[in-house]
């Protein structure tokens, strides 16, 4: 009777032993999954893939605050011990395997299309991706949204990206004087891109350049508004000292093998000098001169470099 108890009390402590084993194998294995899928180690920034940056941006993005999503940042190696950019790079390369390096802008500065949030990385190119117009006619109207350049870096410029990068790109909204010519702040609108070029005030902050330069014309600060209405100025650019007064600067020359030339802002120059027009036909759009100065213009067919933005 011993033996038969004895018998019965190992096959149920086996049993349960068993089934303990499986259940905490079947746990071990979902934990040990989750961890393999989500955590990612801390490298540097040329060292991750895009879709780790993509991954990592969702959790700077899905962060409590700015500081909780400069933690993360931090934790991945994206910031100095400080909190600040470290300035790092990062290689991608065009289809027609020109190289280009790309630099961390921004955390949390772009409001992304779909109304989720903030995006957790913004980059911007060292150097060009192309040289070409603003708009391939002698105008300015529209401003940005209708302009030539951007509907080229919407429908042709992606073909020639890796496809990881492609895929990791995030539409977010950008705002600019898309009239033309106007002193109306209502003529600074939204609009939804992946990739973009800058506008003054995201690379310069405030301006006074009209006023400055024609202060004694009443209504040119009208002008310099509809320049500061346009987003807000970029973290890289701070720390680089970069102001509508500053002189030619190292950080916005550019340093790839394209040549020298200015390049884009996607701002126009919202005042025509021989008066107000009511078409937003001619005009100008502002740029970087090649010395890496902030402020010059450009007519809108003008070749010039194509600096991008954009957001993961």
């Amino acid at each position: 009777m011993r033996k038969i108890f004895a018998t019965i009390l190992c096959i149920f402590v086996a049993v349960g032993l068993l089934a303990c084993s499986g259940q905490t194998s079947q746990e071990k294995g979902e934990k040990d999954g989750k961890k393999e899928s989500e955590t990612i180690a801390a490298k540097k920034l040329d060292e991750y893939s895009w879709d780790e940056l993509s991954r990592i941006s969702a959790e700077i993005s899905a962060a409590a605050s700015d500081e909780a999503g400069r933690e993360v940042a931090k934790r991945y190696g994206l910031v100095e011990e400080d909190g600040s950019l470290s300035g790092q790079t990062k290689m991608i390369v065009l289809d027609n395997k020109r190289a280009l390096d790309v630099r961390l802008v921004g955390i949390r500065h772009d409001d992304k299309a779909d109304g989720s949030g903030k995006a957790g990385l913004t980059f911007m190119t060292v150097g060009a991706v192309d040289i070409r117009p603003m708009n391939n006619e002698d105008t300015i109207e529209g401003g940005w949204e209708a302009s030539s350049l951007r509907a080229w870096l919407a429908n042709e410029l992606p073909p020639r990206l890796d496809e990881d990068f492609a895929k990791a790109l995030v539409a977010v909204n950008k705002l600019t004087n898309n009239k033309g010519l106007t002193d109306n702040l209502e003529d600074v609108t939204v609009t939804q891109d992946k990739l973009w070029v800058f506008s003054v005030h995201e690379v310069c902050g405030d301006v006074t350049w009209d006023i400055d330069e024609y202060f004694q014309k009443r209504g040119y600060e009208d002008v310099d508004g509809m320049l500061n209405a346009e987003g807000a100025q970029y973290e890289a650019f701070v720390k680089a000292g970069i102001t509508g007064t500053s002189g030619p600067s190292e950080f916005l020359s550019l340093k790839d093998s394209t040549g020298t030339s200015p390049w884009w802002y996607r701002t126009p120059h919202p005042f025509d000098f021989q008066g107000f027009g009511d078409t937003g036909t001619h005009g100008y759009f502002y740029r970087v001169m090649d010395t890496g100065y902030p402020n010059s213009m450009g007519a809108p067919q003008d070749l010039s470099s194509v600096v991008v933005g954009f957001c993961v």
